[in-house]
């Protein structure tokens, strides 16, 4: 908006320097005889004529711009209490004026001046685009759509509505209607760099990559250091997967934009995706460093530690996930089976049992167990199996596994399992079945049969689910 304010005062004061009085500096012709007269001796101080003072139009409209400059919208606001009866009506003014308190929120009072204006002027388009703006800022969606409708009838490619109305497709996840909006801008003004941009971007989220590389770089041949239209490059180039160029786009994207939160977040991907992930590492702590706050950079550097096996920092990364967002829940599971995997097993519980909160999974409940008999405190593992028992198919597989944990050893209950999880025709599911038999031997200190159990669960192929890992770690003991 202040960019908009300073374009509308331009020719205010182009305007009002036309009223500036013109000063001449005027000198004595001396003749040749009064050149070779003695000059005068000068016997009074010369005393410094002053300068004209401008007249109230110019005087307030550069007192105005002064203002702006600074960057005071408030002052520039209780500046019009002070306007000149001669400039009271003037249009450009009043649109300003309007701008302004659009700028500091204060959106009765800038429809109170456009409507002002539209009543000397009807069809004035900046006064309806800025009720337009300000009731959709607002949330009065009926006198937002009266008003769009009332420029669209007269303009239907003005690119100021045509860009809200994408916007607000955009913002609700219909990127069609969103892109159909700034292509209807482009009509307007093809040089709009807002509308090129949009247009680009909705062109990126449905797929058209064509479209958004080649409108990209129109910002680019124009604007060479639009940071934003350098990130888009560089997701395109990773989408083609060539991620050396991708980071060459992103680190461009950061020459004029170092402090942005998502270009790091993508230099970090990319790096990765190339195998540096030491230098990936580097790229999300930056972004750390810019937003300490928010969780995302702190997934990733958890996940790339984690593969990294540098379990520590891991789990470190892990935590601050759910510190800072406590509501993502996969980091419970990842935090749990790393705390389980460093002994920390009254951690491990807690964060299976946040996991166990957010899916009821009965392997959830087989884990807790597992760390409570490994805390010596079989009692508390029978009351979660129990519990477990109750929500459970009696007739299932997952129900005849769970009991084998609560139960006393029964050699008959055992042989029944293992040919239960034979015949189970989903691969996953008989793996992390397999896993918890094996786990059940290890509880039991029967160390050959865990890993024989373990060594079928690791030799399986694509595994999808979390006891993988820990099935490893029980091998390499």
């Amino acid at each position: 908006m202040i960019k908009e304010i300073k374009s509308k005062i331009l020719p205010i004061l182009v305007a009002g320097a036309l009223f500036a009085p013109a000063f001449f500096v005027t000198g004595c012709a001396t003749t040749p005889a009064a050149e070779t007269e003695a000059a005068p001796e000068v016997t009074k101080k010369e005393t410094k004529k002053k300068e004209p003072e401008d007249p109230p139009n110019v005087k307030f409209v550069k007192q105005l711009q002064a203002l702006l400059a600074k960057g005071d919208t408030k002052g520039a606001i209780a500046h019009f209490d002070s306007i000149p009866s001669s400039l009271k009506n003037d249009l450009e003014l009043k649109n300003l004026l309007g701008a302004l308190y659009y700028s500091d929120t204060q959106y009765d009072n800038a429809i109170t001046v456009a409507n002002e204006i539209l009543e000397i002027d009807s069809e004035n388009m900046d006064a309806l685009e800025l009720i337009s703006m300000c009731t959709k800022a607002k949330g009065d969606k009926k006198a937002y759509k009266e008003a769009t409708d009332r420029i669209l009838a007269t303009d239907p490619y003005n690119a100021s509505v045509n860009i809200q109305k994408a916007e607000e497709y955009a913002v609700n996840k219909k990127y069609k209607l969103a892109r159909d909006s700034y292509k209807k801008a482009l009509r307007g003004e093809p040089e709009n760099t807002d509308a090129l941009f949009g247009y680009a971007q909705m062109s990126y989220y449905t797929d058209d990559i064509k479209a958004a590389s080649e409108n990209f770089q129109k910002i680019l041949d124009k604007e060479p250091e639009n940071a934003a239209a350098l990130a888009y490059m560089g997701k395109l180039a990773c989408e083609d997967q060539n991620y050396l160029r991708a980071a060459k786009f992103a680190q461009e994207a950061l020459k004029y934009d170092a402090t942005n939160y998502d270009y790091w977040m993508d230099y970090g991907t990319y790096l990765r995706y190339q195998g540096k992930f030491d230098d990936a590492a580097k790229a999300w702590k930056k972004a750390v460093e810019l937003d300490p706050t928010y969780f995302l950079a702190y997934a990733y550097l958890a996940g790339n530690y984690d593969d990294l096996g540098k379990w520590d920092l891991a789990l470190e990364n892990y935590h601050k996930v759910i510190e800072t967002n406590p509501k993502y829940f996969y980091a419970y599971e990842s935090t749990a089976i790393l705390e389980y995997h460093a002994k920390n097993y009254e951690n491990a519980i807690k964060y299976f049992t946040k996991a166990y909160e957010y899916s009821s999974s009965y392997a959830y409940t087989l884990m807790i167990a597992a760390c409570w008999f490994k805390l010596n405190k079989p009692l508390e593992a029978k009351k979660v199996l129990t519990a477990q028992l109750k929500k459970l198919d009696s007739n299932s597989n997952e129900y005849a596994l769970v009991r084998f944990y609560n139960d006393a050893y029964n050699r008959n209950a055992e042989s029944n399992l293992v040919q239960k999880i034979a015949k189970e025709t989903n691969s996953n599911n008989r793996g992390k079945m397999l896993f918890y038999l094996g786990l059940y031997y290890e509880l039991n200190n029967a160390e050959e049969l865990a890993n024989e159990y373990y060594a079928k669960v690791t030799n399986m192929k694509a595994p999808m689910f979390f006891e993988y890992r820990i099935a490893e770690w029980g091998l390499s003991k």
